[in-house]
């Protein structure tokens, strides 16, 4: 259950970063960049992990980021409404779009990874830290 609101916050977030930015946006531009580069750490550290407490280290490590993210990315995506139903990405996001689409192929094999300790209460606690901290988001 927990892995599941999380894959879906993480998803969430990916998918603030495809809504789209331009010129004008920089401030989105530049708090996308950093949630797509927290992301990508915390793909790889899960991906790496080899014991529970290299899993809840990873984990953490993105609550951290997301706690700080969290509210940046809300502020931005609340200062520019235009965005919400925008189907076309402009140009200066395309860059970081591509990149958030190709850590959403990466995030499926992470989250196998983290199936094995799953049961680990550090595992578990810190994945309940996450789930908070990406409520931020909304």
């Amino acid at each position: 259950m927990i892995v599941k609101k999380t894959m879906g916050f993480v998803l969430i977030g990916l998918l603030l970063i495809l809504v789209g930015c331009g010129g004008k946006y920089s401030d989105l531009v530049e708090v996308n960049t950093e949630f797509v580069n927290a992301m990508e750490e915390y793909i790889t550290g899960m991906e790496k992990a080899s014991s529970a407490t290299e899993m809840a280290n990873a984990i953490n490590t993105f609550a951290d980021d997301v706690e700080v993210l969290a509210p940046k990315m809300k502020k931005v995506r609340e200062k520019y409404p235009e965005l919400k139903n925008n189907d076309t990405v402009p140009e200066e996001l395309k860059p970081v779009q591509q990149k958030a689409e190709d850590l959403q192929n990466k995030v499926a094999g992470s989250f196998m990874n983290m199936m094995k300790y799953i049961m680990n209460p550090e595992v578990q606690a810190a994945q309940k830290r996450l789930q908070t901290a990406m409520m931020g988001m909304r």
